[in-house]
């Protein structure tokens, strides 16, 4: 009776709930900006930690399938302890670190099995998120506001060694995770003002997403802007109402293409071409006229080559210190040998290879991998072996990071889960062919994109699944596509025998 009780007040309450676990989203992400800047994370780290045991509580306390939460436990729990023991078998530097990377990334299946129960206990929860998206998106345009009002602006892209200072980002600290969410936050905003059947609060929901999108400068921000203008007007067609609308979203594709050259991510395009030509003519110095070589597997080298290129890695590529800062190809040398890193990048010359920050992180990761034997390529390394001479080289990108770190069987495991959503999506949209404008709502494109756009982001930009701030929208429109894809169903049990009850099942 008392967990009846206790189950009744918490599903009362649940609204209010979901609510302000969302609002306070973009909040939490300023207190990390700041507790960043003074050095004292850990308050927020653990506030997050806190959050995650509180929501999935209060999903698993509601939940009508409780052997759900505890299926999903069982395996994350039981894969982590064959990693942990085989760490343990070849040397575990940082169990600590360690699970504290681990518990970033299981938060994706967390949160989506909370969400999913939080929608099957209120289903009309699934109407109210999108004006929860669009409020965010609201907080995060005053956040930037409030930044440069103050004179304290944040910067998507500041380098002021080079007088570089680009790109609205504002009091948040990741820029690659902050391009996520305003791209997830973009698309609930236009479906929140498609569905107050307003043309003037549409064009206005239009100017203020497309044009943070723009100014915030990243590729994925503005890419992401042109796929989610194409995909409002598809989906508008689809729909068979509303056309009208397609004339703010056109609008801005058009602008967008027209000013591309003038956007602050052409600029930042053509700092990195200024970075690589610098680099490139130091090459060229040791190298000499006329020089021309790609390397072709097994091949071999000519020795006077051969000492060319070692003289470009030891003395263009090999100093303490970059010409615009940040670390060069020493951190390798000591750590694998001048050789090996030659072999690694087959030998080229060119800065796109050497002075590209991205390339080197994987070099690191994929030296480090060719020294792994065949269990640790199943079950992963630990975290702490990215770092060398105290430099991160973590990967950015999330998804080609999982194999490195959680092995094939960890890997496989994560992306059967995130296939999952997509796969559903992908068979209803087959078997609602016949009828294409019943089937595909606005609500289910618009999570659909969102889903796929939080997914690109992890493939090609990276600060995606192992930060809660964004898992958190991840795994909202995941729960949005498997609640819209998989209703609530009542079935009638025993229903030749008439004078017995009947009974709802739901999904979850």
């Amino acid at each position: 009776m008392e967990y009846t009780d206790l189950k009744k007040r918490l599903d009362g309450h649940l609204a209010g709930f979901m609510a302000a676990l969302l609002l306070m989203q973009p909040l939490l992400d300023v207190a990390s900006y700041f507790m960043q800047g003074a050095g004292a994370t850990l308050a927020t780290t653990l506030l997050r930690c806190l959050l995650l045991v509180v929501v999935s509580g209060y999903g698993f306390l509601l939940s009508d399938r409780k052997q759900l939460y505890a299926a999903l436990l069982a395996v994350l729990g039981g894969f982590w302890l064959l990693h942990v023991l085989n760490c343990l078998r070849v040397g575990y530097a940082d169990p600590v670190g360690d699970a504290a990377e681990y518990l970033k990334l299981v938060q994706f299946p967390l949160w989506t099995v909370s969400f999913v129960t939080f929608y099957r206990r209120r289903e009309e929860l699934l109407g109210r998120t999108a004006g929860l998206l669009a409020a965010n998106f609201v907080t995060v345009l005053a956040v930037i506001g409030l930044s440069f009002a103050t004179g304290h602006p944040g910067y998507t892209y500041n380098m002021p060694g080079r007088g570089v200072q680009m790109g609205l980002l504002g009091w948040f600290a990741v820029p690659n995770a902050q391009s996520a969410i305003v791209c997830m936050l973009a698309a609930g905003l236009l479906l929140w003002a498609f569905r107050t059947e307003n043309l003037a609060v549409f064009s206005g929901a239009c100017l203020l997403g497309f044009g943070l999108l723009y100014f915030t400068g990243t590729r994925l921000t503005y890419y992401s802007a042109l796929l989610l203008a194409v995909a409002f007007i598809v989906l508008i067609l689809i729909s068979r109402q509303h056309y009208r609308y397609c004339f703010p979203l056109l609008a801005a594709l058009a602008l967008l293409v027209v000013f591309h050259s003038s956007s602050v991510m052409a600029q930042r395009t053509a700092l990195s071409s200024d970075s690589w030509a610098t680099y490139q003519e130091k090459a060229d110095q040791v190298l000499g006229e006329g020089w021309d070589f790609t390397y072709r597997e097994g091949e071999e080298i000519p020795p006077e080559k051969l000492g060319k290129i070692r003289q470009v890695y030891t003395e263009v590529y090999g100093q303490p210190e970059g010409v615009f800062g940040g670390a060069l190809l020493g951190d390798l040398y000591d750590r694998f040998g001048v050789d090996r890193v030659m072999a690694y990048f087959d030998y080229s010359t060119k800065p796109s290879d050497l002075y590209d920050m991205r390339s080197k992180r994987r070099a690191v990761l994929g030296l480090l991998w060719e020294e792994k034997d065949a269990l640790t390529k199943l079950l992963g390394f630990e975290y702490g072996e990215s770092w060398i001479n105290g430099q991160p080289y973590d990967l950015e990108n999330d998804f080609p990071a999982l194999p490195y770190y959680y092995g094939y069987l960890g890997t496989a495991l994560y992306l059967l889960f995130a296939a999952y959503f997509l796969l559903s999506a992908l068979k209803g949209f087959v078997q609602g062919l016949r009828d294409l404008p019943g089937f595909l709502t606005m609500e289910l494109g618009a999570y659909g994109l969102v889903y796929c756009l939080a997914l690109a982001a992890a493939q090609f930009s990276g600060n995606v699944l192992r930060k809660p701030n964004v898992v958190v929208y991840l795994s909202l429109a995941a729960a949005q596509l498997f609640c819209r894809l998989h209703p609530v169903r009542e079935v009638r049990l025993f229903d030749k025998y008439r004078r017995k009850p009947t009974t709802t099942i739901k999904a979850l």
